[in-house]
């Protein structure tokens, strides 16, 4: 579904993101790994057309991506929840939800899908008419996955969904991933909790300063010698 070759990424000409090659299959959930400040973010802001590749490929279902605006990318079926939720504070569950729903042409879809959604998330349903801002942490970032799923995309990608979020949390939002993968829908995941995201995951990899340090199935990394030492602490 998502083939990325030699990309390089960066702001104002300084590259952060050196040739990355990775792979996402259909009905895959594949985890990108690494330390606050490795470059995942920047990874993914790439993939959705926010920032553009200073060199390399990126295709996405067959098709040459590089220059084709955000907008567009999600018509095509990517959607991105980025770091730190962002959600509309002001807005309740419902109108942020409709929010992620503009690229849907018919109210009949569009219904469907907030179905689709409340069914996945009836926490949300049974609190639709209340601002965003009077969740927590974590039943924000569950909202903010939520209104990803909205555009129904084939490609979901993740941006550090454990950010700033107790432990308890993070599970509660990993137990929704794990709900989600059930739908059929695939996802790349970003996070800087290694553990978490390579046990929700079919394969990852490791990314540190730019660059991919290694790859493999979830199972095989949780195993290595470097990624135990370097991020598991032991």
């Amino acid at each position: 579904m998502l083939k990325v070759r030699n990309l390089k990424l960066g702001y104002d000409n300084v590259p952060v993101i050196f040739d990355v090659s990775l792979d996402v299959k259909e009905k895959e959930v594949v985890s990108i790994v690494g330390s606050n400040g490795a470059g995942k973010s920047t990874i993914l802001r790439g993939l959705s057309g926010l920032i553009k590749p200073m060199a390399g490929t990126i295709e996405f279902m067959g098709e040459n991506i590089n220059k084709i605006p955000a907008h567009k990318l999600v018509e095509m079926g990517i959607a991105h929840v980025p770091e730190g939720r962002q959600l509309f504070g002001k807005l309740t569950v419902r109108e942020n939800l409709m929010m992620g729903a503009y690229v849907l042409k018919d109210e009949a879809t569009k219904k469907d899908a907030l179905d689709q959604v409340y069914a996945l998330f009836p926490r949300l349903k049974e609190r639709e008419s209340q601002p965003a801002e009077t969740f927590s942490g974590g039943e924000q970032q569950m909202l903010a996955i939520a209104r990803g799923l909205m555009s129904r995309p084939k490609l979901l990608m993740i941006d550090e969904m454990s950010l700033g979020l107790a432990p308890v949390l993070v599970d509660k939002v990993m137990d929704s991933l794990k709900v989600i993968r059930t739908t059929g829908i695939t996802v790349l995941i970003v996070e800087q909790k290694v553990k978490e995201a390579l046990e929700l995951a079919d394969r990852g990899y490791v990314l540190a300063s730019g660059r991919i340090l290694q790859t493999g199935t979830s199972a095989e990394l949780l195993e290595s010698d470097i990624v135990k030492k370097a991020y598991l602490g032991m």
